[in-house]
């Protein structure tokens, strides 16, 4: 693969004209939302990136996998691929499971550290991604997680996509529902790493079903055709994304319940609030 993390390949969205950049000062509600529900429409559905969003520090990208050219280029394909020559492509590289990771200690993930004063609205922008949205969520973040019964085995580590809430400076709501490989058994917290800006394989694997014991960074291996780089989490033993952007790191608080919700779900109807569990966060990085 040509790119090893979210920045490399959007330099190559760039170079192939798939990524807008939108340099005016843009508010984040309604404007964030309204640019990630255009990009789609474009002719050739492009990630933009919103640069300079009022009231906030950081930049956003939208729509990275939002096109089939986007996902060709993900592939390592030219852009033009066609939707069956990639559907044969990955099931070509699928078959290649297991591609095992390798772990790295100095992973850019970790440049900066912080443990105090923990307000996850310094660290990225927040907006609703629907109008009608309990609250500001985090729809495309890994989330990562362990086996208390079984915590040494790598495979049953899960790297799932849930839909996330921000509730205050350092407490989010989690959705995690029956099917999920993630569930609460004890009186006990569960640690967790909520990875958000990562290469575009990991956000695909994250969102695909898969066997409990198989391991979504040995699938993205496959499909990139080489290894996936991790590293440790400051806390709970967890295996991270090396190259990710920001690391929510904290734990799922045990037998507590909050409401979470209402959100707009992609088939374009909005779901319920319900009481969900919470997640405290202790570190960034």
């Amino acid at each position: 693969m040509a790119y090893r993390d979210l920045r490399e390949f959007l330099k190559i969205l760039e170079r192939e004209n798939q990524l807008i950049r939108i340099k005016e000062e843009v508010m984040p509600e309604p404007d964030i939302a309204a640019i990630g529900k255009s990009a789609p429409d474009l002719n050739n559905g492009p990630a933009v990136m919103v640069e300079n969003i009022k009231g906030y520090n950081n930049s956003v990208v939208l729509n990275v996998h939002g096109s089939w050219k986007n996902s060709a280029l993900m592939m390592g394909l030219p852009k033009n691929t066609s939707v069956k020559d990639q559907f044969f492509e990955l099931d070509k590289r699928w078959s290649k499971y297991p591609v095992k990771p390798i772990w790295v200690d100095d992973a850019p993930v970790k440049e900066m550290k912080i443990t105090k004063d923990i307000n996850v609205f310094d660290i990225m922008p927040l907006f609703r991604v629907n109008k009608y949205d309990g609250g500001f969520y985090l729809s495309k973040a890994l989330t990562v997680t362990r086996d208390p019964d079984d915590p040494d085995n790598f495979e049953k580590q899960n790297a799932g996509t849930y839909r996330i809430q921000v509730k205050g400076r350092d407490l989010l709501g989690i959705q995690p529902l029956q099917f999920h490989d993630i569930a609460e058994q004890r009186n006990e917290k569960l640690p967790v790493a909520i990875c958000i800006g990562n290469d575009p394989v990991l956000n695909l694997m994250a969102s695909t079903p898969i066997e409990y014991a198989q391991s979504e960074y040995e699938f993205a291996g496959a499909l990139k055709g080489e290894p996936i780089e991790l590293t440790k989490s400051e806390n709970g033993n967890l295996d991270i994304p090396a190259r990710s952007e920001i690391v929510l790191e904290g734990y799922i608080i045990p037998r507590s319940r909050k409401i979470e919700g209402p959100f707009g779900e992609f088939p374009g109807s909005y779901s319920g609030a319900r009481l969900q569990p919470e997640i405290k966060i202790t570190t960034i990085t």
